[in-house]
């Protein structure tokens, strides 16, 4: 931070100098008035300084004439236009890189991930991770950059998923997976696929398929056929996934009667079926000079040709086609999950998934260029409604940002007019402010850096502007001087405003390092809080970058154009006169108790620490989204499709029936393509509010309506388990640790029901836990199966093997896809089953015959046992282990102090038998990484300024002082914590962080202004009270407007302002005790290191010796 300084001098030095004889004619100039201490070059070959004046300072004046720096501001200077013209440039390319830059309303945090989706029709979880599961798992072990992959296998579907190292390419990755893909020693008829090139976060936007007078299944056919092709066509969504309805299938149902009087088996009528379904080609034959192609067409078109299908004939020679032994209609495939809005129990539903990388806004301003296209794509009658669109939170979050940043550049301007007193030097200071951010946004376009609701939203403009602050200050300081001098020598403004420069052109670069070098440990996070806050140090340091180049650049072009005809007048605001009249004696009694002094500040320290127990911590605040995300659980998991339908519909009506909610969307199950896997059991629950400004006085926060909620549902539908997130948040969650939850306990093991029964006695010990909400476990077991066993001794009896055994009861039951029918673009499969009456129950299993070599008919009952018994709901697997997850929520508590309890209570309640273990995971492991990673870089990065300071002052002691005001500016970070009720989080320690930058950055001002003042090898207690008076007025500018450009972002509570505040009110509860602290206790501890800086109390002020006079050089 850098920092100006007062108009007025300190009376009681002035009044001193002012009796010395020979005394400089431009005293007012002098060190005692001036940032750097330099007296203008028209008198320094005339005359020596006034006391208290270093005579260094003339020949380094002198010296700076041809000095890079000085000729850079002479080359500016005279040519102001070609300056304003880049400056114009900047602008332009600026608001061309913003509409280019990719804005998040929060960053894709998930690694890179590669999910492996199998499906297995038919198949129960066991037979699923035995043939499919575990066979890819072994193949995919091992690959580069990657952890082990985990798993779930529930019944006809597994989903394996690898994540890699951020610094995989996502290409890369894939590639590598599918190589060892083929080497999966899977079932034949099993196709292991790559889900889309998507981060699980890449939802950005969902509808729904409508048309009052258009089944759900015609719905559902639009969305499979046409829609999932036009909206994968828009540039920037990878996957358009369909969600409930019915898919359309052939079904040949056999009727079991006639297949046993006919003695047709079934394998004879799918051999028919698929060998009456081709074409085939007769090449070309010339004719009239021309070639003919023949075409042989036996393709398969409607129900009427399928019935048609001749099997064989009887004795008679009379054919027998596929209508005399089954029952051949249109109807549904197996479903796998239903959706349902509001009082509508099915809906088609529609997923658009972003390619990875891509911008959301992009993707969906894309997809809405696209809308109108698409609809008219679809039959008469049938139209799209939006029900989720990503840029609606964006916008609202970007509202958030963009009222904040307004509030602070004013507040910051308002503050800069009331200390500077000049309407046009402050006006001339926000300048700066616009620079830097289009230059930040040029850079973030060109280096590929996404900005979002940190990065922007935690930008503070008062540090920006800082040197703007310094640079226009001393120009307007020399300029008011002007026309004493001209008495002397004749400068002119150009010339004037140079050496003003000059004068504080390396402060602002030092200052603006310290800074820049502050927030180099963000650059070291890694993962997920990297990718969130990274960006954060990235455009914060741009931003500073810009204001420099704009600092030395475009200000002191706009002070000469502006003040070259009419120079300013400098002038005293009444607030700092006040202000000095109010410090003078406060410092005086400071510096002469410096025992006393020591122990408040050492007792604000140890107060503040021990505040830090209280504190409680979080990983991340929870950002907020505007809906409400919701996991039921149905107990029994065995729960049927049917009933699961019955139980969302009455949620749904429970929820729909609060003023504030607008939409209820539930999901049963999973999509067909599997790509979120469910079983029946689990619905999940898309609650859409209005806006919180329309809510009424009911509820004033969503907790409180989530409250509600909760216990209403407990009254009217007990016995259910409610998990409550966001949309967003959710998927988050389980791409950060795998686990639904912000808490997740991991127990693996080998088996099933001892991993039950410990998860269950570990999800008691949780829910004791206070704080810990929404506490279950997954559910493993509790689905109930038939098994069908064979008799291996009895079937090769009759010659049959097992295989045709299984195929048997595979058709029979679940039914079998034998062939397509291909209706222009669309292909339908055929599946041939049993008629519903003879696969309704157990008892008609033992019933179903099988074909004999030798042609018999023997009965299922016959060959195997059938029996029931519980299997698995769902196997989860992680780092090739067997495992279950207890998982839980945590509300009006502290993430850090419910999850160290919960894991003390399991740690202290939980005896695991060996061969099994515990692990956990979710957002505190992943705040503790970070934190361990702080804890390292932080210290190496203060020991980094520590010895840019030592290089600066030439002394340790220097150095470990300015040292101090870390933990000065410490103390009031942790008290605003704690008196706002805020959590200790990543946000709020990336905000000590830049804390910690500003305070040493006023530390090294306060310092260097007192060893300029009293000299390096000489102390004067009067000279130090003078230049802690200079230093007033500068840092108070400084803390203020620091101050002012995040009180909105401190004091908001918008959508998007959670992730934020932590960060903003470190700062601003921060900054005002640091500067206060550090100017009153710097000073009266700067004379306890005199011995180790080789300062000796003197007084008076030595004065240097005389020098001939000799006339003003003319070329100055």
């Amino acid at each position: 931070m850098i920092l100006p300084v007062s108009p007025r001098a300190p009376q009681v030095l002035t009044q001193r100098l002012v009796a010395q004889k020979r005394q400089c004619p431009a005293h007012k100039l002098c060190t005692i008035l001036s940032y750097t201490k330099i007296v203008s070059s028209d008198f320094a070959g005339g005359w020596r300084a006034a006391p208290g004046c270093q005579r260094a300072h003339f020949d380094d004046l002198l010296r700076s004439q041809g000095s890079p720096v000085n000729k850079f501001f002479e080359h500016t200077l005279h040519k102001p236009f070609l300056v304003l013209v880049l400056a114009a440039i900047l602008i332009a390319c600026g608001l061309a890189a913003y509409q280019k830059l990719p804005l998040e309303a929060y960053p894709d945090v998930a690694n890179m991930q590669a999910r492996v989706i199998t499906q297995v029709p038919g198949k129960a979880a066991e037979e699923v991770e035995k043939l499919v599961t575990i066979p890819i798992e072994k193949e995919l072990n091992g690959i580069p950059h990657s952890d082990p992959p985990r798993s779930i296998s529930i019944f006809g579907l597994s989903v394996i998923t690898v994540v890699f190292d951020d610094t995989v390419d996502p290409y890369v990755a894939r590639q590598q997976v599918l190589e060892r893909l083929a080497n999966a020693a899977v079932p034949s008829n099993v196709q292991p696929q790559l889900d889309p090139n998507a981060s699980p976060v890449g939802e950005v936007f969902r509808y729904t398929v409508e048309g009052k007078h258009w089944s759900s299944m015609d719905r559902k056919e639009a969305q499979d056929w046409i829609l999932n092709r036009k909206f994968k066509s828009v540039q920037g969504i990878v996957d358009s996934t369909g969600f409930g309805g019915p898919s359309k299938v052939y079904q040949v149902e056999i009727d079991p009667g006639r297949l046993r009087a006919t003695g047709i088996s079934q394998s004879q009528i799918a051999a028919a079926i698929t060998s009456s379904n081709g074409s085939t080609g007769g090449s070309y034959i010339v004719q009239n000079d021309q070639n003919y192609m023949v075409r042989g067409l036996g393709l398969l078109r409607s129900v009427k040709d399928i019935e048609n299908v001749v099997i064989t004939a009887n004795q008679d020679n009379v054919p027998i086609r596929v209508a005399d032994v089954a029952h051949v209609s249109l109807g549904a495939a197996i479903r796998k999950g239903q959706v349902g809005k509001n009082e509508d129990d099915d809906v088609v539903e529609g997923i658009l998934l972003m390619r990875r990388g891509e911008n959301p806004s992009d993707a969906v301003d894309n997809i809405k260029a696209h809308w109108d296209e698409v609809a008219r794509s679809l039959p008469e009658g049938m139209h799209l409604e939006p029900l989720y669109d990503r840029t609606a939170l964006v916008k609202r979050t970007i509202n958030t940002i963009g009222e904040n940043v307004a509030e602070g550049i004013v507040l910051v301007v308002v503050l800069l007019m009331l200390f500077l007193f000049q309407v046009r030097s402050a006006l001339i200071c926000a300048v700066v402010i616009p620079l830097a951010l289009l230059f930040a946004f040029c850079m973030l376009t060109f280096c590929k850096v996404p900005a979002n609701l940190l990065s922007l939203g935690a930008i503070d403009f008062g540090i920006i502007v800082d040197g703007a602050v310094v640079m226009v200050e001393n120009i307007i300081r020399h300029l008011s001087h002007l026309n004493e001098q001209n008495k002397y020598g004749g400068v002119d403004v150009r010339h004037t405003i140079v050496h003003a420069a000059v004068e504080v052109a390396k402060p602002i670069l030092f200052s603006t390092s310290i800074i820049v070098m502050t927030f180099l440990p963000i650059l070291s996070f890694e993962r997920v809080e990297g990718k969130l806050f990274r960006p954060l140090a990235v455009t914060m340091n741009f931003n500073l970058i810009g204001a420099v180049i704009a600092t030395m650049t475009v200000i002191p072009v706009l002070c000469y154009l502006i003040y070259r005809r009419r120079l300013p007048a400098e002038r005293e605001s009444p607030i700092m006169a006040w202000l000095e009249r109010l410090y003078l004696p406060v410092l005086n009694f400071a510096i002469s108790h410096r025992i006393m002094i020591s122990i408040v500040a050492f007792s604000a320290l140890l107060f503040s620490l021990c505040l830090t127990p209280f504190l409680g911590s979080e990983f991340l605040p929870e950002l907020e989204e505007g809906n409400i995300w919701m996991r039921v659980t149905i107990l029994p998991t065995s729960a049927s499709l049917d009933k699961a339908v019955s139980v969302a519909r009455e949620i749904r009506h429970v929820i729909k029936e609060y003023p504030q909610v607008t939409n209820v969307v539930s999901q049963v199950g999973s999509p067909d393509d599997g790509t979120d896997p469910n079983t029946y059991s689990t619905i999940e629950i898309l609650v859409d509010l209005k806006p919180q400004s329309e809510w009424g006085p009911e509820f004033k926060t969503k907790e409180a309506l989530v409250k509600s909620i909760e216990a209403k549902l407990d009254h009217e539908m007990p016995g259910f388990l409610y998990n409550f997130s966001q949309y967003i948040k959710d998927n988050m969650d389980e791409a950060i640790g795998g686990v639904k939850g912000e808490f997740g306990a991991k127990i693996f093991g080998p088996d099933l029901n001892t991993l039950t029964e410990i998860g269950k006695h570990v999800r008691r010990i949780v829910a004791s836990v206070p704080g810990m909400v929404d506490v279950a476990n997954d559910q493993l077991l509790g689905q109930p199966q038939l098994i069908v066993t064979i008799d291996r001794e009895r079937a090769a009896r009759y010659g049959i093997t097992s295989n045709d055994i299984l195929d048997i009861v595979e058709t029979s039951v679940g039914g079998k896809s034998i062939t397509e029918v291909i209706d222009g673009e669309k292909r339908f499969p055929v599946v041939l089953r049993f008629q519903k009456a003879y696969r309704e129950n157990e008892a008609d299993l033992p019933n179903i015959l099988v074909t004999t070599p030798a042609g018999q008919k023997i009965p299922l009952g016959q060959l195997a046992s059938i029996s029931e018994q519980a299997g698995a709901t769902a196997i989860l697997r992680d780092e090739n282990e067997r495992r279950i997850a207890v998982k839980a929520n945590i509300r009006e508590r502290d993430l850090g102090s419910a999850v160290l309890e919960a894991q003390k209570e399991i740690a202290k309640n939980v005896i695991l038998p060996p061969g099994y273990h515990i692990e956990y995971s979710g957002q505190f492991d992943r705040a503790q990484e970070a934190m361990a990673r702080l804890a390292v870089v932080v210290p190496i990065t203060l020991g980094l300024i520590f010895l840019l300071l030592y290089t600066a002052f030439n002394s340790a002691y220097i150095a470990a002082l300015v040292m101090l005001t870390v933990p000065l500016a410490a103390t009031g970070g942790i008290i605003a914590l704690f008196l706002s009720g805020t959590h200790f989080s990543i946000s709020a320690g990336v905000g000590f962080i830049a804390l910690f930058g500003v305070s040493i950055q006023c530390g090294v001002i306060l310092v260097s202004k007192i060893r300029e003042m009293c000299g390096i090898e000489s102390f004067d207690r009067e000279a130090l009270v003078a230049a802690c008076l200079i230093r007033l007025r500068p840092d108070m500018i400084a803390t203020l407007v620091a101050l002012g450009g995040l009180i909105p972002a401190a004091l908001s509570n918008g959508i998007g302002s959670q992730s934020q505040k932590p960060f903003a009110i470190v700062i601003v509860g921060g900054i005002l005790p640091a500067t206060l602290l550090t100017l009153v206790v710097l000073p009266s501890l700067y004379s306890w290191f005199a011995s180790g800086c080789k300062i000796t109390w003197r007084w008076p002020v030595r004065v240097p010796p005389e020098q001939p006079h000799t006339e003003p050089n003319s070329n100055f």
